[in-house]
């Protein structure tokens, strides 16, 4: 085995001199939004930025006095803020901005959503020059930590992810959230070709897609840290054929899926609800993808392990709400089921290798006990696709000790 300590200085370590530098550009930006005295006075709190270039700070601001109103009474905004100016925040930068606000893809698809009718947290003040976003504050309350309330209470795991959830307040939750998939995708078929209601061309997501390069970078992700670095080379290195052999067929069948508008990251943590609603919060890498892939990273969210039976009765509600609101797929039930086998496989292992990666090269270890459930969802996707893909199961079993975990 590798060493599975992290580096002494990995690339992601909190630096307390960017620390303060990104501070006092939050501070700036809210110089320009409110003024001086605000924001001298303004409490900031950094939250983190988990695995991805974009770091969130709580703010909170300093009483009003009777001049000031502060967008919708809050007192606790968000600020949105990358590691350097100049820097995109979304996987590709917008061919051309069409305006110095819809520069930054979080901007641009967050207009689009709003327009479609999705709930997403208002943009109060846009701050390209310095990399920072003011944002509507939702407060705390998670989809992952909803649900793990509302489920019944389960035993001590150890630090390891909770066991399967089931039951009524758990699946209404997730009936909330699907019924925003499947507004997302009818608008998308419509966006296409009805220009009144909220035009492709004019989000950015619409530019993007998951052509094969992305689809198969991030099967090579697992492959480069899930087994490489994270196992012997040596023992790994006489499949590396086979795996790419396979990962190409993978890649294959997903491609000839029916493609639609994806969030990529459509998980428990990136889900808030506030005043009794589901808003989305992270959605700026949207693009055109397979239309299995947010339902993926939904039901086989690696923080919230669902039961078989709510897992069952949750893609049987997509595919007849679906099949009502004229998504053409989901005439076939039985090809969702395997469109969501195949792309749980290239979801999950992308997933597992993300977390090792983000040990190694960040530092944070946080992901790690994920791992194993990760590749779980796997396994039990090529179960449920056999006898397709056999040789793919055949070739993780000789090198991968979390498939039979």
């Amino acid at each position: 085995m590798a060493d599975a300590s992290p580096p002494s200085s990995p690339a992601g370590a909190r630096d307390p001199s960017t620390d303060e530098a990104m501070r006092k550009r939050v501070r700036q930006s809210l110089t320009d939004r409110f003024g001086e005295r605000v924001a001298r006075e303004a409490a900031l709190d950094r939250q983190g930025g988990h695995a991805s270039l974009r770091i969130y700070w709580r703010i909170e601001l300093p009483a009003p006095r009777r001049e000031r109103v502060y967008p919708r009474g809050d007192r606790v905004v968000r600020a949105l803020v990358l590691p350097a100016p100049g820097i995109p925040e979304g996987a590709d930068a917008p061919p051309a901005p069409r305006d110095t606000a819809d520069a930054w893809p979080f901007v641009n698809v967050q207009r689009y959503l709003r327009r479609i009718g999705l709930a997403v947290p208002d943009v109060d003040h846009v701050d390209l020059e310095r990399g920072v976003l003011l944002i509507e504050d939702l407060g705390t309350e998670t989809l992952e930590e909803a649900v793990l309330a509302a489920a019944e209470p389960s035993s001590d795991t150890g630090g390891n992810p909770p066991g399967p959830l089931g039951g009524e307040a758990v699946a209404r939750c997730y009936r909330e959230v699907l019924d925003m998939v499947l507004k997302l995708h009818r608008a998308a078929r419509r966006s296409e070709t009805d220009r009144g209601f909220g035009a492709a061309d004019e989000c950015v997501a619409f530019e993007r897609a998951f052509d094969r390069e992305l689809l198969r970078w991030e099967l090579d992700h697992y492959r480069e840290w899930g087994l490489q670095a994270r196992l012997d080379e040596e023992a790994v290195g006489p499949h590396e054929s086979a795996l790419s052999e396979h990962f190409d067929r993978l890649t294959n069948e997903l491609l000839a899926l029916p493609q639609t508008l994806a969030l990529r990251d459509l998980q428990s943590r990136n889900l808030m609800r506030k005043h009794g609603r589901w808003y989305l919060i992270d959605f700026q890498d949207a693009l055109v993808g397979p239309f299995a892939y947010d339902l993926v990273a939904l039901l086989r969210d690696s923080y919230v392990v669902l039961n078989d039976t709510l897992m069952d009765d949750l893609l049987d509600y997509y595919v007849e709400e679906g099949a009502r609101a004229g998504l053409p797929w989901c005439e076939d039930p039985a090809g969702v089921r395997r469109a969501f086998h195949l792309q749980t496989v290239q979801r999950k292992l992308k997933d597992a290798g993300r977390f090792i990666f983000v040990e190694r090269e960040k530092g944070k270890d946080a992901f790690l006990p994920y791992y194993e459930p990760s590749v779980g969802y796997a396994r039990r996707a090529l179960d449920a696709l056999a006898p397709e893909f056999a040789d793919l199961r055949e070739t993780l079993d000789a090198v991968e000790p979390a498939l039979a975990a």
